[in-house]
């Protein structure tokens, strides 16, 4: 399947999916990866109280988006329907839960989120990130695809060096997530943002 990928973690298949958040198309893409996988675990970029809120959402959930994901939602649109929340996680919950498969979060939890963030987020960067939303809104992302378009906004948005050091710190616990993940299950299904796939892949590949 395209841009699935396989790495191994000793005696672990570990099978590696990008996802588009946001997109409607992106749950056919879940869905036939744990068709061709067939998984007996699944691990998702999302924390665990991300997991938890869309085991539990009402069914009158009416998303409020911010500045930036109204106009992130905006440049998407232009590959596809958009929705909230991201329906490619929304799949990955409900295909791992009506499979009984174990579904394991490997993203910073809130707690640690919010100390790294308070760490490394001077107000200087607060204040030049809060001020982007009107360039971003007037900048033209030429992509083809709508991975060009994800990997071009996330460069965009967390290009300031407080919100790189969250990200980079984001994709060492994707992958000790997905490593710790790995261990007891032969085959894993690893769902994980666009954004972060191609370092994930090589931080797993590095420890390998």
């Amino acid at each position: 399947m395209s841009g699935l990928r396989t790495v191994r973690i000793g005696s672990s298949t570990v099978h590696l999916l990008p996802v588009v958040k946001g997109l409607k198309s992106e749950t056919a893409a879940v869905e036939a990866a744990f068709g061709e996988v067939r998984p007996d675990a699944v691990a998702v970029s999302l924390s665990a109280e991300e997991v938890e809120g869309l085991r539990n959402l009402p069914e009158d959930y009416e998303p409020e988006l911010s500045r930036y994901e109204e106009i992130y939602a905006e440049g998407l649109s232009r590959f596809g329907e958009v929705a909230a929340p991201p329906p490619c996680y929304v799949a990955t919950v409900e295909l791992a839960d009506h499979l009984k498969l174990p579904l394991l979060p490997i993203d910073l939890d809130e707690k640690s989120y919010t100390e790294l963030y308070c760490a490394a987020v001077s107000g200087t960067n607060l204040f030049r990130h809060s001020t982007r939303t009107w360039l971003l809104k007037r900048r033209s992302f030429r992509a083809e695809t709508p991975q060009d378009f994800v990997r071009a906004w996330d460069r965009a948005v967390n290009g300031l060096s407080g919100f790189r050091t969250i990200e980079e710190k984001r994709t060492e616990a994707m992958a000790s997530g997905i490593r710790a993940a790995s261990a007891g299950h032969g085959n894993l299904l690893a769902v994980v943002e666009c954004e972060r796939f191609d370092d994930v892949i090589h931080a797993l590949e590095r420890k390998a």
